[in-house]
């Protein structure tokens, strides 16, 4: 019986793995190694480590756990999880490990989609990007276009004016502002473009021009479009844990599900940035401590 299984190798599942490690658990990584900040060239914002490339950052990261006689690493994925006798768990992957585990951290993310343009991934990480606070110094004061398909955009624009005076606003043929948030961008010199977008022409990932349907073309020398999220595995509706309105596992503070011996962190809980992760990681692992020392005197107790 292992103590805790983690399920996913970001920030916050190597941050849960690491804290309960070295509280003398028993933890086994299982990790499917397809991160979603794969395309990112470069992690900003987190201290000791800004500018430090994804890969290299997930490196490190298993290089201090695997210093812990108390945890390993399986690089797999989980097909199934079920609730067992007396609140174990059977966790069963695809490399046909069966595992049982007292409790269990989700810390799996996110996939996203991006918008529906042509070409989009071509430019996504290099010039194109999702989160203005992590990439935004890199694209500060350049003529940019936000390219946004849902009420999300309000939000992002009023962001990415932090960062530029020089934005275009598209909705790539969508609907999605009224007619007081019209008026609030043309008030903020913010130009509105709800044409479909047929293409993205650039070389080498910098993104230089966007070529609408009516044939009008602009040039941008880079920009930031909304994805869609989404953290659905099937494992979350079987157990019965509780999800909010948008999808996102609910957690506290100390990353405690409504299931008994469930924990989640990162952003299955909802979109953060890397060390936001990390940080509900860290409380996750902590979480699992506290309440294992909890029972250990409440059993002596009886």
């Amino acid at each position: 019986m292992i103590d805790v299984v983690v399920i996913g190798g970001g920030p916050a599942g190597m941050s849960a793995a690491l804290v309960a490690g070295r509280g003398k658990k028993q933890v086994i990584l299982i990790d499917e190694e397809k991160p979603r900040n794969a395309v990112t060239h470069e992690t900003h914002a987190f201290l000791t480590r800004d500018g430090t490339k994804p890969e290299v950052f997930r490196e490190k990261g298993r290089r201090d756990l695997l210093k812990y006689p108390t945890i390993s690493i399986k690089n797999s994925k989980v097909l199934s999880i079920e609730k067992k006798v007396e609140d174990t768990f059977e966790i069963t992957t695809e490399s046909g490990d069966i595992i049982n585990a007292k409790n269990i951290v989700l810390a799996t993310g996110v996939t996203e989609t991006l918008p529906n343009v042509k070409g989009i991934e071509n430019y996504y990480g290099s010039s194109i990007f999702s989160c203005p606070f992590c990439d935004g110094w890199e694209m500060k004061d350049r003529p940019l276009i936000l390219i946004a398909e849902s009420v999300q955009a309000l939000h992002v624009l009023k962001l990415l004016k932090n960062w530029t005076d020089d934005l275009i606003v598209t909705t790539n043929g969508n609907k999605i502002f009224d007619t007081d948030q019209k008026k609030m961008l043309e008030i903020n010199n913010i130009r509105l473009i709800e044409e479909r977008i047929i293409e993205l022409k650039g070389i080498d990932g910098e993104l230089q021009s966007i070529f609408f349907e009516s044939g009008e073309k602009i040039n941008r020398s880079g920009g930031f479009c909304t994805t869609v999220l989404d953290n659905r595995l099937p494992f979350i509706a079987q157990l019965g844990i509780k999800v909010n309105e948008a999808g996102f596992v609910i957690a506290d503070v100390m990353g405690h599900t409504n299931i008994k011996g469930i924990y989640a962190a990162g952003e299955i809980t909802g979109p953060s940035q890397l060390i936001v992760s990390a940080s509900q990681g860290h409380m996750a692992g902590a979480g699992i401590i506290a309440d294992s020392c909890e029972e250990a005197f409440q059993s002596i107790q009886k």
